[in-house]
């Protein structure tokens, strides 16, 4: 993973996922599998604030998504329309 990109997420403490799938995409040249959950996720007194409800995230990640593929020098996230269900979730 290129270090820019490694230093803009300690930076923001945001995107660290997005940069994952760059990375994954760049290095294999394959499209996501998605993987959907059906269980929720309760976390607890103790998890403190939720990235997720941070005022500006979503722009803040739309810059993240524009500073990385300038950072690669192309967009390597591709399409697909591949899901995958975990065997657990169809458990009844």
């Amino acid at each position: 993973m290129p270090k820019e990109v490694r230093e803009r997420v300690d930076r923001v403490t945001n995107c660290d996922d997005l940069a994952m799938n760059f990375l994954i995409a760049h290095a294999s040249r394959t499209p996501p599998i998605k993987v959907p959950t059906n269980f929720d996720f309760w976390c607890g007194p103790r998890c403190g604030e939720n990235l997720s409800t941070r005022p500006g995230r979503t722009e803040q990640r739309h810059a993240c998504i524009q500073y990385f593929t300038r950072v690669y020098g192309y967009m390597p996230l591709l399409y697909t329309q591949l899901r995958t269900d975990p065997v657990s979730a169809k458990i009844p």
